[in-house]
């Protein structure tokens, strides 16, 4: 969950059951490469003064050029194209040119001007190329600082292009559920939702009505503050990020193979925070306002005691220092960040009052301080008249007094590993859905000049749907408090990762033989649960999204769809 400003433009006593047929051979989907950092070698002389490095060269590869629609496109589609390239220190980004060729012909230009959540810069070009009778194969070439301008940062210009290969695909082998794909809407007390026809959140949404009715008065009564406008929600069928985002309208992943472990109700309530914090409090920093957004919300992916949370973040030695998470707060590991920020948060609510809480979150702002740390030091003298480290270091004895539960510390390190090993399969089968590769348009420029198909279409290759329905069924475990079973499922998971898509285990490959079976006579698989020799699944016909039931039993190493 990320605040968007636009600009135009441990383990339980019980013991997991698991299946018990054994792969004869190793199954292998090929992965996304990879780069290795070449390590140099310990010197065996007498040391020497190291000279200063020379900091990398401005440089491009492949992997750097991300297009959208993603992953398919069909011919009629608007392509955009995302560009992040390594950018060596002395570089100014905002210096870089960029071009974009499309079978040697430019389709798009400009300059390294945005950045990713890590402040790392990028370009994207918005619908730069109709891909209308565009059939076939396409080179994409890209070129940084086509005129040599830039001398230092970038002493091999040879480096400074790469390509990648665009297949168009005929429209009519366009998914049914994507064929004719409209904008459909639908307003409720607080708020006006938007989705695409033929999605999961289109089939359920008079029942999704009162889900963000209920969430939006939730956040509304946190603040005591009411939205002064009726507020554009947009539900997606993909996963981007953390599973939703907020400027001046929010977008939330709402999709049946929901890998990314969210509860709708509560990241509806953490970005409709975001959106009516910004009437009194519109310069607030980021930090402040995710601890806010997961403060209302009464927990991050659910609801959970921050006291507590934090409590077993300390007693691990997993909390970091305030200032440094408040200076560069995305890039923080993300659990471990808004956990913190909610829990700071509260405590400075139950112990100094809400009304002076709103008061030091509204006037604080990057204006009043060299470095955010520094702006939130100066404005809590103010308000608490205690600095940055004296309410951190209260807040710490405060948290050394807390009894944890019994589960406590097993399910925030399950928490943890969860969104980790999620995050890490992003980055190597569904990386445009990882927070720092993700474009994150505008909803309503996308609703206007893109294609629906941006907020919806995503990978659903074999490797993608087996994990995908793996790291659900180990978030269903964690959530329900199995978290042995739920670190069984992620170690399986890692394993697959760890070894270039081979499913060399059990369990592993137990899930995908389910889902080549029930794949092969025309379903698409949401969810397994798994127990024993059993298998209950919810699936979707090939062209339709109804969810249905399907009971499977493992016979003679074989998998059987059974009889309903």
């Amino acid at each position: 969950m990320i605040t968007i400003l636009w600009v135009a433009i441990g383990c339980s006593k019980e013991t997991a059951v698991l299946p018990t047929a054994v792969p004869e051979t190793a199954v292998v989907v090929p992965t996304a490469t990879a780069e290795i950092a070449t390590i140099p070698p310990e010197p065996t002389d007498v040391p020497t003064p190291e000279p200063t490095p020379f900091p990398p060269d401005l440089s491009l590869n492949a992997q750097d050029i991300f297009t959208f629609p993603n992953p398919e496109i069909y011919a009629g589609d608007l392509v955009t194209f995302q560009v992040m390239p390594f950018v060596s220190q002395p570089v100014v980004a905002d210096d870089v040119s960029v071009h974009v060729m499309v079978d040697g012909y430019d389709v798009a230009a400009g300059t390294l001007s945005e950045r990713n959540f890590a402040g790392d810069p990028r370009s994207v070009f918005a619908w730069a190329w109709n891909s209308s009778n565009q059939l076939g194969t396409h080179e994409v070439r890209v070129v940084l600082d086509r005129d040599d301008r830039i001398v230092v940062g970038d002493e091999d210009p040879t480096n400074n292009q790469a390509a990648i290969t665009l297949t168009v695909l005929d429209p009519k082998d366009i998914p049914a559920t994507e064929e004719n794909a409209t904008w459909v809407t639908a307003d409720t007390t607080c708020c006006t939702i938007h989705t695409v026809s033929g999605t999961a959140a289109y089939r359920d949404l008079p029942n999704l009505v009162k889900v963000v009715d209920d969430a939006a008065a939730q956040a509304a009564a946190r603040l005591n503050e009411q939205p002064q406008r009726k507020i554009d929600i947009y539900l997606i069928d993909r996963v981007i990020g953390q599973g939703g985002y907020a400027g001046s309208a929010i977008v939330a992943s709402y999709l049946d193979r929901q890998y990314s472990g969210n509860s709708l109700h509560e990241l509806l309530v953490h970005e409709i925070t975001h959106i009516i914090d910004q009437q009194f409090a519109p310069h607030r920093l980021v930090f402040l306002a995710e601890g806010v957004a997961v403060w209302a919300t009464g927990g991050h992916y659910k609801m959970e005691n921050l006291t507590e949370r934090n409590a077993a973040l300390l007693s691990l030695g997993q909390a970091v220092p305030l200032a440094e998470m408040i200076n560069n707060f995305y890039p923080v590991q993300h659990e471990i960040g808004y956990l913190q920020a909610g829990g700071f948060v509260q405590y400075l609510i139950d112990t100094y009052g809400w009304s002076t809480f709103r008061a030091f979150y509204s006037n604080t702002t990057l204006d009043d301080g060299a470095t955010p740390a520094e702006a939130v030091d100066r404005n809590l003298q103010t308000y608490y008249n205690k600095s940055l480290a004296q309410i951190e270091a209260d807040w710490q004895d405060a948290l050394r007094g807390v009894e944890l539960g019994e589960t406590a510390v097993s399910d925030l390190q399950t928490t943890i590993r969860f969104f980790d090993v999620m995050r890490r399969y992003q980055l190597l089968y569904d990386p445009t859905a990882h927070f720092l590769r993700a474009w994150i348009p505008q909803p309503k420029a996308v609703r206007t000049q893109g294609n629906p198909a941006d907020l919806t279409r995503h990978p659903t290759a074999e490797i993608n749907v087996t994990l995908e329905v793996m790291l659900e069924a180990a978030n269903t475990s964690w959530r329900g408090g199995d978290y042995q079973r739920a670190n069984v499922i992620l170690d399986s998971v890692e394993r697959v990762l760890d070894n270039d898509g081979a499913f060399i285990d059990p369990l592993a490959t137990n899930y995908l033989n389910i889902v080549r079976k029930v794949t092969a006579v025309g379903y698409k698989v949401q969810s397994i649960t798994l127990q024993g020799d059993e298998a209950q699944l919810v699936v979707t016909l090939a062209n339709k999204n109804g969810l249905l039931p399907i009971n499977m039993r493992l016979v003679n190493r074989d998998w059987i769809i059974l009889a309903n």
